[in-house]
């Protein structure tokens, strides 16, 4: 269990340096502890169920001088002594078990027992998140697509299954104009065959075949020319960007469209508003903007170890309370005859509270007792 924390630390550690550094999720570092974690974690969890699953046997409280009680009942037989310890403890709500061994009968009485399996199903569901991140890292993808509207995403050439269609964007604003939320209405193909159509916009994303695609940016890019005397060049930019324009007065132009910004030295020079194909005069150079067009910016992920993540998060939500809320309650019985009649040593475990169910077991036995002996603990 020691390897375990030390392991569990290290984890923890190279967690906290991968939100600075994403790549150490992929490191040898990371994905060897989590692998030595999770066979450490499975060891443990099995060598758990194998005791709790473990009955056959003398229980060893009730061989170690100290842990249990003893009583003789004179004049009774084992198996008397067993049908009345038996109608007792499933009175008091027990689940009663019988074995015969060559030390004599066992009783054994449970009560929540269901409840212990609550430790190795927390370490189980320990394995299955990290197992899913490992394998996430290993396997797992992540694209960010920029695709011009109407136009497609070729998401097989990077390994994906399908690609998209984007038929349409649309922004719906506030009163104020800004943006309030934006939708691409895109088709899933699969060897330019449709599948389903769906619109994708923020918070709304596309699951399908364990790949969601989401919408996370929007924009606009502008194409032109530049003319002037001594030069001509075409250019083609994101809307927002900077173009410089050349000359002894080192011009830069930005467009937030369809407002355009001159700068001159990196001084604000003078602004005005475009239209598509009028040119713009500054200085010696003339400015034509040709072409306005809008793209929608998909992120597209795939992780096959998400499944197994969130399964262990379901088991961790169903072990946590068996482990923190129920205590399992166990009591044992050795039954073995002696010349005067039956000998009877008893333990249990459960909590403290409940251990007035030991003592009404044994004042039943008592009282069925012709003579009781001294009680030891």
């Amino acid at each position: 269990m020691s390897l375990g924390l030390v392991l569990l630390c290290l984890i923890i550690v190279l967690s906290i340096i991968g939100t600075l550094h994403v790549g150490i999720f992929k490191s040898p570092w990371f994905l060897a502890a989590s692998g030595l974690l999770t066979a450490n974690l499975l060891v443990c969890t099995c060598g758990r169920l194998k005791t709790l699953l473990k009955s056959r046997g003398v229980p060893g409280v009730l061989q170690q001088e100290g842990k249990h009680r003893f009583i003789a009942l004179d004049n009774l037989t084992p198996e008397q002594v067993a049908q009345e310890a038996s109608a007792e403890l499933s009175r008091l709500g027990f689940r009663v078990k019988r074995q015969n061994t060559g030390q004599g009968t066992i009783l054994s009485g449970s009560k929540g027992g269901w409840a212990a399996f609550g430790s190795p199903l927390l370490h189980l569901a320990m394995v299955f998140v990290i197992a899913g991140s490992v394998i996430g890292g290993i396997w797992g993808q992540e694209n960010y697509y920029e695709v011009e509207v109407p136009g497609k995403a070729l998401l097989t050439q990077d390994g994906y299954p399908f690609d998209l269609n984007i038929k349409k964007f649309h922004i719906d604003t506030y009163e104020d104009g800004s943006a309030k939320q934006y939708t691409s209405t895109v088709e899933v193909l699969s060897a330019n065959e449709k599948l389903l159509e769906k619109a994708v916009s923020v918070n709304r994303p596309l699951h399908y075949q364990g790949v969601k695609v989401y919408q996370t940016a929007y924009g606009y890019h502008l194409q032109g020319a530049v003319r002037d005397v001594n030069r001509s060049f075409d250019f083609a930019v994101e809307e927002g960007d900077r173009i410089f324009l050349g000359g002894s007065a080192h011009l830069e132009l930005a467009v937030q469209w369809p407002r355009y910004f001159i700068f001159s030295n990196g001084v604000p020079f003078t602004m005005g508003i475009a239209e598509l194909g009028e040119p713009i005069q500054i200085l010696d150079k003339e400015i034509v903007f040709t072409n306005r067009t809008t793209y929608t910016g998909l992120q597209v992920k795939k992780d096959p170890g998400l499944p197994l993540v969130y399964a262990g998060f379901v088991l961790f939500l169903i072990a946590l309370p068996m482990r923190l809320y129920v205590r399992p309650k166990q009591i044992w019985l050795l039954l073995t005859a002696s010349t005067a009649g039956t000998e009877v040593r008893l333990a249990a475990r459960h909590r403290i509270k409940d251990k007035e169910q030991e003592e009404l077991l044994l004042e039943k036995l008592s009282g069925i007792n012709r003579k009781e002996s001294a009680l030891q603990t």
